[in-house]
């Protein structure tokens, strides 16, 4: 048995069902801040910062920092899928990492990518939706979130949306697209990418609201404006920063702030959360879902072999399976 063998084994065997599903997320969303890591998995910096430093030791994840210049100080740390930790997906999938697609120095490209911010900003929304569910029961809350990666290999021939997601209450399913809107691209490219939806929801037969998170309270203003004086086909929904949005206090920190009630479908007047964009709009359970079957007129089956056919994780922390204390420390 190779040194590297030996290793992932040593590895595999103390790593907990919380960090395999941190690793599974890592390799589905590319990077997540430790912030972000800590609203999805943990109750508590301290702790966050444990494990997180320790499963870095074992190479299980990699980070890295942003240097904002002199006097400016760095970002918090950035962590990708590390080569241990996607040795033990690999394994866990019956295949090599190559099969994997797993390459490192593709990953610590990001850091330096200028797309890096839009992808954190995607992942910021996603993760308040799902710190917001994990009250609630297991069946209700944000139970999808897949990233563009897997939303392009699927729906590319339509449309290219920044994530896709599943909102559900006790009666009712939202199914999305979120589209995470950084001001870098005219308003008018934005608009551009409503007639690939409108595309999709008439082969489909499965019309999925599209919310768009803006950067100002005067960018959301200037496409409302632009969107109303033409037919969508699609329901949209927008939202931004305060001021426009309901206010954050002490108790609901920014980064949360996806998860209020700051959604406001166009033509209305009134701003909701999930849960009133569901009870809207939404379908009664059970259903079909757009990823059910994207195409069932058959136009689909051209590159029917690209459709990913590994599951995105869960994008809620799966309950501890309780077992010997691990020598990584807290479960």
């Amino acid at each position: 048995m190779s040194g590297a063998e030996q290793r992932l084994l040593a590895v595999a065997g103390r790593v907990t069902s919380r960090d395999r599903w941190m690793l599974a997320m890592l390799y589905e969303h590319r990077v997540l801040t430790s912030h972000q890591l800590t609203r999805l998995a943990f109750r508590g910096d301290r702790m966050a910062r444990m494990r997180l430093t320790t499963l870095h030791r074992l190479q299980a994840v990699d980070r890295m920092r942003l240097y904002y210049g002199q006097g400016r100080g760095t970002g918090p740390y950035h962590y990708m899928l590390g080569p241990v930790g996607a040795a033990i997906l690999a394994a866990e999938r019956g295949q090599s990492i190559a099969d994997l697609g797993y390459r490192r120095d593709k990953l610590h490209a990001w850091m330096s990518s200028p797309h890096l911010g839009h992808l954190v900003g995607v992942n910021t929304v996603f993760t308040a939706w799902a710190y917001a569910s994990r009250t609630r029961p297991d069946n209700e809350g944000l139970t999808v979130w897949w990233s563009e990666r897997r939303t392009a290999t699927l729906w590319q021939k339509w449309i290219r949306p920044d994530g896709y997601g599943t909102w559900q209450t006790a009666q009712r399913r939202l199914d999305f697209f979120l589209e995470f809107d950084t001001g870098s691209e005219s308003l008018s490219q934005v608009v551009r990418k409503i007639p690939g939806y409108t595309r999709l929801a008439a082969s489909s037969n499965l019309i999925s609201p599209v919310l768009i998170w803006l950067p100002s309270a005067s960018r959301e203003r200037e496409l409302r404006a632009r969107l109303a004086t033409a037919p969508t086909g699609v329901v949209v929904v927008t939202a931004a920063p305060d001021p426009l949005t309901a206010p954050a206090t002490a108790a609901d920190p920014p980064d949360l702030a996806p998860a209020r009630r700051v959604w406001l479908p166009l033509h209305t007047a009134i701003r909701t959360d999930l849960d009133g964009l569901a009870t809207r709009y939404g379908i009664s359970i059970p259903a079909r879902s757009p990823a059910d079957d994207p195409d069932p007129h058959g136009d689909y089956e051209d590159h029917e072999d690209e459709v990913e056919t590994d599951p995105a994780p869960t994008p809620r922390l799966p309950a501890p399976r309780f077992g010997p204390r691990s020598p990584l420390g807290p479960a």
